[in-house]
């Protein structure tokens, strides 16, 4: 059994994947942050899944839930190598808010920038995504 919070984060990797991104190829997009940042080439995309709002019952038998989603853009060098995946992955995402159904609302809930100075220079913008859905009271699934 898999959990609605993970069907929903897998269903954003998917969107990302196929049909192949221009700016991306699907082997170089991870479920983790650490695929992303070891990748040999860059950019790269990391979609995680975030923390998960408590939920609040809304009706007999069923739980409204939140959940942030964050697709970081790994690249190398500064933030503008980058900036097309960022486009180009917002686009995607944006197309199908709903991710046919798993859920009912899509937020963009802001942008997120970090620099590493260390030996490989990697900049990493990160988008949060936040989705919110229904499961019934006895399940997260």
């Amino acid at each position: 059994m898999t959990s609605k919070a993970e069907r929903i984060s897998a269903a954003v990797a998917a969107a990302l994947s196929s049909p192949p991104m221009a700016s991306v190829p699907p082997s170089r997009i991870f479920r983790d942050l650490y695929g992303a940042i070891d990748a040999g080439t860059l950019p790269a995309i990391a979609v995680e899944t975030g923390d998960e709002e408590s939920g609040d019952r809304v009706t007999t038998g069923f739980v409204e839930r939140a959940l942030d989603v964050r697709v970081s853009i790994v690249s190398s060098g500064d933030y503008v190598a980058g900036d097309p995946a960022l486009v180009e992955a917002y686009a995607r995402i944006a197309a199908n808010p709903t991710l046919s159904g798993l859920a009912y609302d899509f937020q963009d809930a802001g942008t997120q920038r970090e620099r590493d100075q260390a030996e490989r220079r990697i900049c990493m913008t990160t988008k949060t995504l936040r989705y919110r859905y229904r499961t019934t009271e006895a399940s997260i699934e």
